[in-house]
């Protein structure tokens, strides 16, 4: 009777195939994908926070007295907005952003669409799309002058309006 074939022997570590290096490269490769994408979603995030449109409507749904009322304050915006910007070359800019508005009483979605000519922005839409899916508007005819005036602060001035709750200053 023949004799079997030998066993085949243990091989080292370095001979065998490096199945564990290529499993590492594809996790290395998966973790810094995932990490850019991360970093990529808060620049565009605190990027459209910092906008002017996005700074105005937030000033304008703090001082509207109605909103107030129905979401309390303070108001504060979800973290990561929704929409499009877009800026040219030539100085035009155009905004449309979603975002969730929170106040310690309700929630809504604050909507605003606006436009950038030579310098000056103007914002055909903005609102906050209360609970009860009534919107509020916040455009004004003249944006110029609306981002001067607060009336929040002019209705607590006149004491119709109350105090904003301990540790906010009106």
């Amino acid at each position: 009777m023949p004799q079997p074939p030998p066993l085949p022997t243990a091989r080292s570590a370095r001979a065998r195939p490096a199945c564990w290096l290529v499993s590492l490269g594809i996790a290395v490769v998966a973790l810094a994908l995932a990490a850019s994408v991360v970093w990529a979603i808060n620049r565009w995030s605190e990027a459209a926070h910092a906008s002017a449109p996005m700074r105005e409507a937030m000033r304008r749904s703090s001082c509207s007295v109605e909103l107030v009322a129905v979401l309390g304050e303070p108001l504060r915006a979800d973290r990561v907005p929704y929409g499009q910007i877009h800026q040219r070359d030539d100085g035009h800019s155009l905004i449309d952003l979603r975002v969730g508005l929170h106040g310690p009483q309700a929630s809504g979605t604050l909507h605003v669409r606006g436009h950038r000519h030579d310098g000056r922005w103007d914002y055909p839409v903005m609102y906050v799309l209360l609970p009860d899916e009534r919107p509020h508007d916040l455009t004004e005819l003249d944006d110029a002058e609306a981002a001067q005036r607060c009336a929040l602060q002019a209705c607590r001035e006149e004491g119709r309006c109350p105090a904003p709750p301990n540790g906010l200053v009106a």
